[in-house]
């Protein structure tokens, strides 16, 4: 018999910050460049292209004593049937005897995690006097890239919010992102002065942007080689399936180019078109791991362009679920399942 502890979104909630998560993914990408984070093949099955898929990360952190998986699936439909349009599970287990650990609410860490990636790119490949940041997406997920980058980057205090697929400036949406970034930060217990403001110029905006953090479902890059400035940093979050890219293949070129997962972001990231037509090669790629180890150099002068693609890998959900059932069983939070 095996007791395992389930964890609904309420009770991650009570038991993760945004900080936690910043510091978990910081953690686990340093794990992946010492041979300590295992992130195994991705598993991804369409039961219905463009409607209906699913996708399995698995891996394992070795310091952390434990092994595990996310499953994610993706229905478009489910909104007309009163359910979400995505369900996420991960399940953790020890890794020394495979006992399951804890069955938990993956999408209550997801968002956290996939916020936090993004902020650590700018944490670690942007300049040290970035101060603008602009934030590429309106969806759920953007608020999460805006609090993590402003909890993980002290000199951040002006975000501007752009969306891609409509001329109009997202006023409303960014109204409502305000007070969930403000209680984000606040659980936190971050303390300082920003603005978020709606634009409308994208062009204009990647212009003048110190950091910029790309969050769409894109196939048709939106983001122009020419706007690209001279010492900018991009996050590259959306593109996290075959065919997905938001940044033209003309930046990559020509940027010191990082990711979470070297042979992902080639097959099912940012980087996979720039890399099929050419313009990249493997060995040009450096994982964000080794720069935070210190193995391999980040950023080194000021006007370099640093590309991060953040696909998403099993041992940024592993660390972050980790800390949340490391912290649930002290506080008594959730309900134990005997199997």
């Amino acid at each position: 018999m095996a007791k395992v502890l389930a964890l609904s979104a309420h009770d991650i909630a009570s038991v993760l910050t945004m900080s936690d998560a910043v510091t978990a993914v910081e953690e686990a990408y340093a794990q992946k460049a010492q041979g300590k984070g295992l992130a195994w093949p991705m598993v991804y099955h369409a039961f219905n292209p463009s409607v209906a898929d699913m996708d399995i990360r698995s891996g394992e952190l070795v310091d952390n004593g434990l092994f595990g998986l996310k499953l994610t699936a993706w229905f478009s439909e489910n909104p007309s049937r009163g359910l979400p349009e995505i369900f996420g599970t991960t399940l953790l287990c020890d890794d020394t005897t495979g006992a399951p650990l804890a069955l938990v609410n993956a999408s209550a860490v997801t968002g956290l995690r996939t916020g936090a990636a993004g902020a650590l790119g700018i944490k670690w490949l942007g300049r040290k006097d970035a101060s603008r940041l602009l934030v590429a997406g309106t969806g759920h997920q953007a608020t999460y890239q805006v609090a993590a980058a402003l909890a993980a980057n002290p000199g951040i205090n002006h975000v501007e919010v752009w969306d891609p697929r409509k001329a109009e400036a997202p006023v409303a949406r960014v109204e409502q992102m305000k007070a969930t970034v403000a209680d984000m930060l606040a659980a936190a217990q971050v303390k300082k002065d920003y603005e978020i403001v709606a634009v409308s110029d994208g062009e204009a905006a990647v212009r003048s942007a110190d950091a910029i953090i790309t969050i769409t479902p894109a196939t048709t890059p939106f983001i122009k080689a020419d706007w690209v400035q001279p010492g900018v940093h991009i996050s590259a979050v959306g593109a996290d399936m075959e065919g997905k890219q938001e940044v033209e293949s003309g930046v990559a070129a020509h940027a010191l180019v990082f990711a979470d997962d070297r042979p992902q972001s080639i097959s099912a990231g940012e980087l996979e078109l720039p890399y099929k037509e050419g313009v990249l090669a493997e060995d040009a790629i450096t994982e964000i791991g080794e720069v935070i180890v210190n193995a391999k150099p980040g950023r080194t002068s000021d006007d370099q362009i640093t590309l991060f693609d953040t696909s998403g890998i099993a041992v940024q959900d592993l660390a972050a679920t980790k800390i949340a059932y490391d912290r649930a069983v002290e506080a008594g939070v959730g309900t134990y399942v005997e199997l």
